[in-house]
This record gives structure tokens, sequence and C-alpha cells, in this order.
């Protein structure tokens, strides 16, 4: 296996695993946001925030369902350039030749899944600096675990795959050769010597 099978098959591996975690953070509550009725009342209301509605209940009633923020459609386009980036990657381990489309997909990838989680997390972090925030307690929940855990991996498969491009290099990209000692011919320049003509 040389220095750029390795990497490739790395960044592929990476890249399936993002979008496994991406699609299974989907389907799971992001946030559950308890809030008191009242000061010493010993009762509260709650909230579990997901990627398509919001699931609430108050003290005595069944839990109902409402329609929340679309925040599933970013974590979807997500998993579309994932996926994109994960037949990429694995086309580049198999050929065992760098792409170029592959590396700036997985970049672009893993910057589309941060921005969308940092946009989830921004939408409960801020029920923290609403009035009344000491009777509000907000608690993340698997679905953001996982999709925390989705930009980590997914970042990992950008480096590897920009990793394994560098890797894929001549050796005259590596500095100690292209600086290592040459013997210089009498005239101290390599002159190019062509054939005589025929007339």
């Amino acid at each position: 296996m040389d220095r750029f099978t390795q990497p490739a098959r790395f960044a592929a591996a990476l890249a399936g695993l993002a979008l496994a975690l991406t699609i299974a953070g989907t389907f799971l509550p992001f946030f559950r946001i308890e809030q008191a009725m009242g000061a010493g009342s010993g009762e509260s209301m709650h909230n579990v925030l997901r990627a398509w509605r919001i699931d609430y209940a108050f003290p005595g009633q069944p839990e109902q369902t409402s329609p929340g923020p679309p925040l599933g459609l970013p974590l979807v386009l997500a998993s579309v350039l994932l996926l994109a980036a994960l037949v990429l990657t694995v086309r580049q381990a198999a050929t065992g030749r760098p792409l170029a489309a592959a590396r700036r997909t997985t970049l672009v990838a893993a910057a589309f899944l941060a921005g969308a989680v940092c946009t989830i997390a921004v939408q409960g972090a801020g029920n923290l600096f609403e009035d009344g925030a000491p009777l509000t307690v907000t608690t993340v929940l698997a679905g953001l675990w996982l999709l925390f855990a989705a930009v980590l991996v997914a970042a990992g498969a950008a480096a590897l795959t920009h990793r394994a491009a560098a890797a894929s290099r001549p050796e005259w990209a590596d500095p100690t050769v292209a600086y290592a000692d040459t013997t210089t011919p009498p005239s101290g320049v390599a002159i190019t010597v062509l054939p005589p003509e025929d007339d």
C-alpha cells in the first residue's frame, strides 16, 4: 500500500461514517427544554426540538406535536454533499489517482455540515439567554451529539483527502530531494545539444 492509497481509503471510510452519523442524528431529538410553570410550583412544561417538529407537553396533559423550524433541510443538503464526497473518495481510492473533485467536495460537505450544526446549536442555545433563564433548563440530546461527531469526522475526511493528494506528488516536491546536491556540468549550465540537421 503506497503513500497515497492508505490516506485515500481512510478518507473514504471517514466520509461514509460522517454520512451515517448525519443521517442518524437527523432522526433523533436535538434538545429538551424544560421550563418551570412558576416559582415553587414544582411543575414544568417541556419541549423537545427535532429536525422537523417540536414535541411539547404541559403538566397533566399528553404530549403533542407541532411543526417547528425546518432544521432538517440543511441536514438533508449536507447528507447529499457527504454522499457525493463518499462516492468521489471511494473512486479516488479505487483508481489510486488523486481527484481534485474529491478534495473540494469533501471540504465543502464538511464546511456545510458544520454550518448546519452550528445553526441547530444556536437555535437551542438561544433559550439560555431568554428572560427567566433560571427557570429554564436546556439539555443536549443524542441527535445533536451525533451531529457534533459527524462534523469532526467530516473534517477528518477533508484533511485526509488533502493529505492523500500531497502524498501522491512526485519526489521533486520533497524539499530534501529538490535541493539535493547534483553534479554540475563543466559549462556550469546544462545545455541541450540537438542532432545535426541533414542538408
